[in-house]
């Protein structure tokens, strides 16, 4: 039924109940509302749908990305942003052929991740461990937007138990097949910019570009395909992996490295680390390469950042 329709019934003096009228009344703005959407669909930018379309734009946007709110974190401080990443397939590893590739690093294979989650936009900060941890561990302290580092794996761990007890969400360190997944961003080059390191200062703080051997403010570089930030270089990054030579393999599904793993003492089994730091040259911030470190060390150029397990 349209407003004309309405309009001529009441003309030409048919009657209405007050229950009928207003269920026409109600099916005529539900109609509206559907074709308000449909058109929506071609027209995003249409002042005159916004009102029909706003609560599912906002319901998508919040699916996509996510701030997780830190009580401590000072205003100044950059939030701990998150990323939405789908679940997918790729190609993990490198082929033998590929330049700059060492003997650590996985032959190439399929890899299925089947659940989405949430992954740092940005390595977590000095505030941002700061807020939850009470303190600041970093070798380059005092400088709150530059990544957190000289923090053991199993620090990592502590930082996240506090973390999850606020009750915003699972938190924990990605596999290093979510890590890689999220890095290469859907691309099969050696970084997520391409196979060619003369745009690396644009992606990347690298030796090539770290003067001042320093670790650098998280995000001030261009992120990768799918929003992240720094997945090249500033620090090198924890995953939740025990560490494992690489072997042939076939496709996988969710990976999260053996069981166990050999060490004179359970504490300091090795764990992965992934994406190169601000002293590694270029090639050993590919997407592909791979290192290792005993879980209870740290260095200055070591760092993690966070997955948050969807929804």
């Amino acid at each position: 039924m349209s407003i004309i329709n309405v309009k001529r019934r009441l003309q030409n003096g048919h009657t209405f109940s007050g229950i009928v009228l207003l269920m026409e009344l109600v099916f005529l703005f539900l109609l509206l509302c559907g074709s308000a959407e449909e058109l929506d669909k071609n027209n995003v930018d249409s002042p005159k749908l916004a009102s029909c379309s706003e609560g599912s734009i906002e319901k998508l946007a919040e699916q996509q990305t996510m701030t997780i709110d830190l009580p401590n974190l000072p205003e100044e401080a950059k939030k701990m942003e998150m990323v939405l990443i789908k679940a997918g397939s790729f190609m993990m590893g490198s082929s033998k052929e590929e330049p700059g590739r060492t003997d650590f690093e996985w032959p190439l294979h399929k890899v299925t991740i089947t659940k989405s989650f949430y992954m740092g936009k940005y390595e977590v900060t000095q505030a941002q461990w700061e807020a939850v941890m009470g303190r600041n561990p970093s070798y380059f302290h005092g400088k709150p937007n530059h990544p957190v580092e000289k923090v053991p794996w199993r620090t990592c761990q502590k930082f996240i138990r506090r973390l999850n007890a606020l009750g915003q969400g699972v938190f924990r360190l990605p596999t290093e097949a979510e890590w890689e997944y999220a890095c290469r961003a859907g691309t099969e080059t050696q970084f997520s910019f391409g196979d060619s390191a003369e745009n690396a200062d644009k992606y990347m703080w690298w030796r090539g570009n770290n003067k001042l051997d320093e670790t650098k403010e998280v995000g001030l570089k261009l992120p990768n395909p799918w929003g992240l930030h720094d997945m090249h270089g500033n620090v090198l990054e924890w995953c939740s992996d025990r560490w494992e030579l690489p072997y042939e393999r076939g496709t996988q599904i969710d990976p999260k490295g053996p069981p166990s793993g050999f060490s004179f003492f359970f504490l300091f089994t090795n764990r992965v680390m992934r994406g190169g730091g601000i002293g590694s040259r270029a090639q050993d911030c590919r997407s592909s390469w791979r290192g290792r470190e005993q879980s209870m060390d740290f260095h200055y150029s070591l760092g993690f950042r966070l997955v948050r397990e969807y929804p």
